[in-house]
């Protein structure tokens, strides 16, 4: 996919028409658009998932108000106007234009849209368009929508795919990209197929009503668990929120005089705290799993002893090792002769006394079980100091970490209990936010906790009654062929989870190579990332011989995030070279078209995240403030800009201090803000070569 131009017509401050074209050559594969803070860089990001996918970004505000304000204000009632963003691109040899588009009838100020639809059109080589059917399926088999999200990004939010939380969606984008979606599909729907035909079964008997009871149950544990799960991703989206805002809020108490030092001191310890925690729950879990391993032990105080007593006095008595052997023996008697010549006839003494022996003499099988028996309880003693020392340990480190954990917690109570009784109103009532959505933000984990022990029970619950059900006797063929029929439904399902697991770790694992590969060209510490088992980014120092957790800062945040899209982008490159996909995945060149990108990078970082948005990809569209860029980020991207533009803001504001009328670009002027505008809105200027 190779994007060509974008049109936006009265879509939010676009007032009219206004395009751009993009950089395509392999050299000078950036394009690079300047525009202030609220100036329309962020709208220009979401006119692309918008005219692809019909969605804006939910950091945006008043999503229902698309049509320009000021084209909306000066219409009259009964007037009709039209809105639409039109994406043109190249994909696979075809030259195709999204566009999607609305036409509202104004009927009052406030704006009721239609439903917006989205055309498709194919350009030949003469220049004839021809209208293409299935548009929004087409455009999902092109770049699928839950994976657009690494293509057209939102600087300031990428930083949180190195957040535990974001494994979900790591782990969805390495499905999408093998094209796994039908597999997710079915082993969605195996489980109820296999229920339904459980409704079929005819049971002899007393068996026919538990069988009714069964899938019944079943049916409810399953409509149980699909509402538990939605409601589920409902508190995960709540918490990300709450994360949010928390986050926006901090950086309003860091942009304050008096309290940016306290807000500074409680990150700070807020980032032990979180260390701490995360320190307690791998011990909690190492001392779990000591307990399931051997915990057992703490009842074997005097067992080991007796069974070692026990066999130390069979040997005493000669019974152990036996000296003859029963076969030995039963050898003998069989042939009827001994070692030494006599015969041994019924009834003889002789006889008599061998068979004496055979009654004495030891099975080599039971031998060997006293000897293993022996061998297996004789450390059983050390074993056992062992694990109660190892326990101890844990419970003593626990109850350090704990300490630090609480302490940490209280310091950073005091601090903000500082911060609110800070003179200025502003602090305080932010404070006051903040605190709120911090005990939101609390009881919504709590409430997710909660609620994933259900989903284990009625899992469990789920397995149990499906066993049960499938273990009923049935007799006849009908019965016995739906039991069959079930039984292959629920080995299909394994098979597929298997193949599932598989593939998406074989992925995760090249996506891991890519992303420390990207990650080592472009840091300035050598520190190492990981894309975890549990589809994680992990960050890493290794001191020594020993591996530990790095602190991450912004820059090494965004890299670490930018060199994750960067792995994924080559992942599709790359699968468009492989003739035979196991599935028919996500394959191909894509852009990246990246908002706010240098945030609050210093000029190091800066310069690093410059020299690598351009090796990420074959094209690349920077979106970004004349401030942000301006400098050595500027100085790095310029050989490979191709085109450039100026977002102009026009405010009808003429009263605004300080405000940047003018950018130079290539050493010339463009207009960047113009004050005591007429209107309110954006449009592009090209920056000239």
């Amino acid at each position: 996919m190779k994007l060509l131009s974008i049109e936006l017509e009265n879509f939010r401050p676009y007032g009219g028409r206004h395009s751009i074209s993009f950089a395509q050559e392999p050299g000078h594969n950036v394009t690079l658009v300047y525009g202030t803070n609220g100036g329309g860089k962020t709208t220009l990001l979401n006119a692309f998932t918008w005219a692809l996918y019909g969605h804006l970004s939910a950091d945006v505000e008043q999503q229902d108000r698309l049509i320009n304000n000021r084209v909306w204000q000066e219409a009259r009632v009964g007037d009709v106007i039209e809105m639409s963003v039109s994406v043109e691109f190249e994909h696979e040899g075809r030259t195709i234009t999204a566009r999607r588009h609305l036409t509202a009838e104004k009927q009052g100020a406030e704006q009721r849209l239609p439903k917006p639809q989205l055309v498709l059109y194919e350009r030949d080589d003469r220049g004839f368009s021809k209208k293409l059917d299935r548009a929004q399926a087409y455009i999902d088999k092109v770049l699928p929508q839950r994976l657009s999200k690494f293509f057209f990004v939102n600087g300031e939010r990428i930083e949180q795919l190195v957040r535990k939380e974001a494994y979900a969606e790591i782990q969805h984008a390495i499905k999408t990209l093998l094209g796994l979606e039908q597999l997710e599909r079915a082993l969605k729907h195996l489980p109820t197929a296999a229920n339904k035909l459980r409704h079929q079964l005819k049971s002899e008997g007393a068996n026919i009503e538990l069988a009714e009871q069964l899938t019944l149950r079943i049916d409810a544990i399953y409509k149980e668990i699909e509402e538990k799960k939605q409601e589920k991703d409902s508190l995960n989206s709540e918490v990300q929120h709450l994360k949010d805002e928390i986050e926006l809020l901090s950086a309003r108490l860091k942009s304050l005089d008096g309290a940016k030092q306290l807000q500074m001191e409680r990150e700070r310890l807020e980032l032990e705290r979180d260390a701490s925690h995360e320190s307690l729950r791998k011990l909690e879990e190492e001392r779990a799993r000591v307990l399931g391993d051997s915990g057992y032990l703490a009842f074997l105080p005097e067992l080991p002893g007796k069974v070692v007593a026990a066999c130390d006095a069979l040997r005493e008595r000669g019974e152990l090792p036996a000296p003859l052997k029963r076969t030995f023996i039963e050898d003998l008697l069989e042939k009827g002769e001994c070692i030494c010549g006599a015969h041994l006839s019924e009834g003889s003494s002789e006889r008599a006394a061998l068979e004496d022996w055979r009654a004495r003499a030891g099975l080599a099988e039971v031998e060997a079980s006293w000897n293993h028996l022996h061998g297996a309880v004789s450390g059983l003693a050390e074993r056992r100091t062992g694990s109660i020392e190892h326990l101890l340990e844990a419970d003593r480190m626990i109850g350090e970490v704990s300490d630090k954990e609480r302490a940490l917690i209280e310091q950073i109570n005091e601090v903000s209990l500082e911060i609110q009784k800070l003179p200025r109103e502003d602090v305080s009532s932010i404070e006051l936010s903040r605190t709120k959505m911090v005990a939101r933000l609390e009881e919504t984990i709590k409430r997710l906790g909660k609620l994933d022990e259900n989903l284990e029970m009625l899992d469990a619950e789920k397995v149990q009654k499906e066993e049960q059900a499938d273990k009923l006797q049935v007799k006849d063929e009908n019965n016995q062929r739906i039991q069959r029929r079930i039984a292959v439904i629920k080995e299909t399902e394994t098979a597929l989870r298997q193949i599932l697991d598989l593939l998406s770790d074989s992925i995760r694992r090249r996506l891991d190579m890519r992303i420390r590969t990207l990650f080592k060209q472009a840091s300035l510490k050598n520190y190492e990332p990981e894309l975890t088992t549990d589809f994680q980014l992990e960050y890493w120092e290794r001191v020594g011989n020993e591996v530990m957790p790095a602190p991450k800062s912004t820059g090494e945040n965004m890299l670490l995030s930018l060199s994750f899209v960067g792995a994924v982008a080559q992942e599709c490159r790359d699968a468009a070279q492989n003739p035979n996909p196991f599935f028919g995945g996500v394959n191909g060149e894509y852009p990246i078209v990246m908002d706010a990108v240098f945030g609050n990078l210093d000029d190091d970082y800066r310069r690093q995240v410059a020299k690598f948005l351009p090796e990420m990809t074959s094209q690349v569209v920077v979106l970004s403030s004349k401030a942000q860029a301006d400098g050595v980020a500027e100085d790095s991207l310029h050989s490979r800009v191709g085109r450039q533009y100026v977002i102009t803001t026009h405010t009808t504001k003429s009263d605004l201090a300080d405000a940047t009328e003018k950018i130079t670009v290539n050493g010339r002027d463009y207009p960047y803000q113009v004050l005591g505008s007429s209107f309110d809105g954006a449009e592009f200027t090209e920056v000239a070569e």
